[in-house]
């Protein structure tokens, strides 16, 4: 709805650089776009992995990194080689080291700063994989059935993923592992909101700057932005984001607020009141119009 130009800079920035970022105000509509890529991606048999952390979660070491590694069920990773679900929890020998935890230049995160240890984790992911995929006899890859496994992060895994307590640095070891096998689209919304362990774990897989990104490994993130905020970007400390990476959410035109108004029942008559109110943002748009709608028959007629 009104995002036809930006959804096809987005899948062309991410198939040229294997990482876009969406930047916008609250409710500008920035998850509803990540919701068409990652249906897209879907339908094209990519494993699409999503993170949504909540504001509490910042403040939360690992909150992202144990959610994301506690959505990842059996069947996205039985195919992968030399993986075994027999070791107990917490033991990944075949995963490698953890990556060791510096402060990243430049960006004043540095593991464990700010962060309560020991505390839940109460960020959400989401993890849409292709179950029963792999390569076919000729080497294309087959897409398999699908499901939806939706969890939160406990600070430990949960009882049905595959890796029990695994620790949550071993997230960019499983992400490389998936990535080797087959394309695989990160999806990461609010990332404002990531905790600086998760934000450090990561990186250590996301930035070109700390190894080899995976070719099969794509990065969407959205994050919320607000003028005179003077943290940096966290798409800029994870992935190096650039300014050829980011697009901004712009704001609906008259046409797309109608179609707003009407999707959601409410009346197309309201809509240059809305949209002089609203500035185009689209949770400001409704939230304007059901004020409208819920006065007086006089101040409709007024407005």
């Amino acid at each position: 709805m009104g995002r036809s130009e930006l959804l096809d800079r987005l899948h062309q920035t991410l198939r040229s650089h294997g990482r876009a970022v969406l930047t916008g105000a609250p409710g500008a509509g920035r998850s509803a776009v990540l919701d068409v890529v990652a249906a897209t991606a879907e339908s094209r048999g990519e494993t699409v992995l999503r993170l949504a952390p909540a504001e509490r979660d910042r403040t939360v070491a690992g909150a992202a990194a144990t959610a994301l590694l506690a959505a990842i069920p059996t069947a996205a990773l039985a195919p992968l080689p030399g993986m075994s679900f027999r070791a107990g929890p917490g033991s990944l020998p075949a995963l490698g080291a953890s990556p060791a935890l510096g402060a990243v230049p430049g960006t004043g995160l540095r593991p464990g700063s700010g962060t309560h240890r020991g505390a839940a984790a109460a960020g959400t992911a989401r993890t849409t994989p292709r179950t029963g995929g792999g390569r076919s006899s000729r080497g294309t890859r087959t897409a398999g059935a699908r499901r939806t496994t939706t969890g939160a992060g406990t600070g430990r895994a949960r009882g049905s993923g595959p890796l029990g307590a695994a620790p949550a640095a071993s997230v960019p070891a499983l992400l490389r592992r998936l990535a080797g096998e087959w394309p695989v689209l990160l999806v990461i919304d609010d990332a404002q909101w990531l905790d600086e362990e998760s934000v450090l774990l990561l990186r250590s897989v996301l930035h070109p700057g700390a190894g080899t990104v995976p070719a099969e490994l794509r990065l969407l993130i959205a994050e919320r932005t607000a003028p005179g905020d003077p943290r940096e970007p966290v798409a800029h400390a994870l992935c190096g984001a650039t300014p050829r990476d980011t697009l901004p959410v712009p704001p609906l035109d008259p046409a797309s607020t109608a179609e707003l108004l009407a999707r959601h029942r409410l009346p197309r008559r309201l809509t240059d009141a809305v949209h002089r109110a609203s500035g185009g943002n689209p949770a400001r748009a409704l939230a304007v119009a059901r004020t409208l709608t819920a006065g007086p028959p006089a101040e409709l007629a007024a407005g």
